[in-house]
């Protein structure tokens, strides 16, 4: 029996199997590979060939009737908005320009009835005054018959006519009313015929002692010259009145002054009694009864003179609470138009960032603008009282007996047309040789619209936008950089206090420096430059004639400002043209 075979070299073949099969998936790996790649390869290329096929077979766009009349349909209704759009414009426009004309008739308008009102007051002031200067010298005349006829009941009767009339007049019995009765008393008491003769005159000359008497115990000047220089004793001693001399005599009347003849009452007397009574009578107790009629006289002036310092305190005072009155209702305002910009820039904001209910801040729009008007109503009306107030402090300041002053308001009165001569070109150079900056009243609105559409830099003195601390330094510096006229608008509110304080934010001392034009030197001017302004406002960009073309106005329609502002600045009045 043969030998086994060992089983060592089956082995072998055995650890060659496993090699054999991991060759035979790497390559059946490899081969899936690449049989995947070509297969997205030959895809991409029938992809490549389907497009291709279809753009072949895709037909250009033709260009048919149904499009054609779609184009003109379109093109029909665009025409036929862009007329709606432009009929609306138009008539919005034509709605705007009747409005603008209603408005300018109105105002118009306006201005002819206030110019009416107030001639029809001055006339009615006139008439009342023709009035009472009419009874007045029938009242004198009444006077002057009563004491030539020696009536005293009918002297009495006008007398008390008078006090009646100042009770009337609310004239009371402090020292002012005291003052006015006894200034009005003695209006009658030594009134004056054509001639210059008092009514003492006219009794002397009737010879009435009584009346003589009862006109001396009220005042009526013993030594009163009328007629050729004749004193009431020189005309009783001409009548030769003896009792009517004696009188006079013993109540201070002098037998020592000469009339225009060059004679006495002693030397023309036309009796015998009466050149008695002149020749024995003592002088010495005339100089001291003139002494008492002079005292008297003192009194009676002190007693006006105190009369008008009363008056004049009772005045101001009056104009003191008046200002008080008009400065507070100015606040007012000037808070209601700050909330006006304020609601007006929320308003423009809310626009802006898309919210939805625009209605409700363009109500509160109108809800300040009503607020606005109301107070301007207020203000205006504060103004009248105030301005009526001044009238009566200048008119006592001023006597009772000089004219009206017609303007409260001083400087140069010029029309709107004359603007641009006064302020640009100062003709006449009354401005450059005031040495000061221009403030411009005008009530009418006018020469602020027209200083708006100048080239200048205008800002408003109550939009919180405009008194921006930045936008403000921009605007003056600009002015100055570019030469151009730096215009601050108060409206109607005294802003002047408000804007000092603003402008000393921006640098300290601002606006004495505008003031007084030291804001002209380079050094104080190149403070307000900031890095941020850019290389336009670099040292060397400034020039000396730009510069000195370089303006300051501020115009008002309140003429009752500061009157720190009415030295400081050279006032130019707009009048207003019917």
């Amino acid at each position: 029996m043969p030998p086994k075979k060992p089983a060592g070299p089956v082995k072998p073949a055995a650890s060659k199997a496993p090699a054999k099969s991991t060759s035979s998936k790497t390559l059946g790996v490899a081969s899936r590979n690449s049989k995947s790649k070509a297969a997205t390869s030959t895809n991409a290329k029938k992809a490549s060939t389907s497009k291709v096929a279809v753009a072949k077979t895709q037909k250009p766009k033709v260009w048919t009737p149904q499009d054609d009349a779609a184009r003109k349909i379109q093109t029909k209704y665009r025409q036929y908005r862009a007329k709606k759009v432009l009929d609306t414009k138009k008539k919005e426009k034509e709605e705007y320009e009747e409005l603008m004309d209603k408005l300018e008739k109105e105002a118009f308008i306006h201005i002819v009835k206030m110019q009416q009102e107030e001639a029809e007051r001055r006339q009615q002031k006139e008439d009342e005054e023709r009035k009472r200067k009419q009874e007045e010298i029938k009242r004198r005349k009444k006077m002057l018959e009563a004491a030539f006829d020696g009536d005293i009941d009918v002297m009495k009767d006008i007398l008390k006519e008078i006090s009646d009339m100042d009770t009337k007049n609310g004239i009371g019995n402090d020292i002012i009313g005291r003052s006015l009765r006894t200034r009005h008393m003695m209006a009658l008491v030594d009134c004056e015929d054509v001639n210059g003769n008092t009514a003492l005159s006219e009794a002397a000359n009737g010879g009435h002692a009584d009346a003589i008497l009862f006109l001396l115990e009220r005042g009526a000047n013993p030594d009163s010259q009328g007629q050729f220089q004749r004193t009431p004793l020189y005309r009783a001693a001409f009548a030769g009145h003896v009792e009517a001399t004696q009188v006079l005599l013993e109540n201070g009347a002098d037998p020592k002054i000469y009339a225009q003849d060059g004679q006495t009452p002693a030397e023309i007397a036309s009796s015998e009694a009466v050149q008695e009574i002149l020749k024995n009578w003592d002088y010495s107790k005339t100089e001291l009864l003139k002494k008492k009629l002079e005292a008297a006289k003192e009194q009676r002036a002190e007693e006006d003179r105190q009369r008008r310092e009363a008056e004049l305190n009772k005045l101001e005072d009056v104009v003191a609470q008046a200002e008080k009155e008009h400065d507070t209702k100015q606040k007012q305002l000037n808070y209601a138009c700050c909330e006006l910009n304020k609601r007006i820039n929320e308003h423009d904001k809310a626009v802006t960032e898309g919210f939805a209910r625009t209605d409700i801040t363009l109500q509160s729009i109108h809800d300040q603008e009503l607020e606005v008007e109301s107070i301007r109503l207020a203000v205006a009306k504060a103004r009248d009282v105030l301005a009526k107030a001044k009238l009566r402090l200048r008119e006592s300041m001023k006597g009772e007996d000089e004219a009206e002053p017609e303007e409260d308001i001083p400087g140069l009165k010029v029309n709107i047309k004359e603007l641009d001569d006064v302020l640009f070109r100062d003709v006449g150079n009354r401005i450059k040789d005031s040495g000061k900056w221009p403030l411009l009243i005008d009530t009418s609105g006018q020469g602020s619209t027209f200083l708006r559409y100048r080239d200048t830099n205008f800002v408003n003195a109550l939009s919180p936008t405009d008194m921006d601390n930045n936008k403000v330094r921009r605007s003056l510096i600009g002015a100055i950089r570019y030469g151009k006229p730096f215009v601050l608008d108060f409206m109607e509110v005294d802003m002047y206090l408000t804007c000092v304080d603003r402008f000393n934010e921006i640098l300290p001392g601002l606006m004495d420096s505008i003031m007084d034009k030291s804001i002209l030197n380079e050094e104080k001017y190149l403070k307000l430059v900031k890095k941020e302004d850019g290389p336009e406002y670099d040292r060397l960009k400034f020039n000396d004639l730009r510069i000195n073309n370089f303006k300051f106005l501020i115009v008002s329609k309140n003429p009752y400002l500061n009157e720190k502002l009415f030295n400081l600045m050279y006032v130019i009045k707009v009048k207003i043209a019917v």
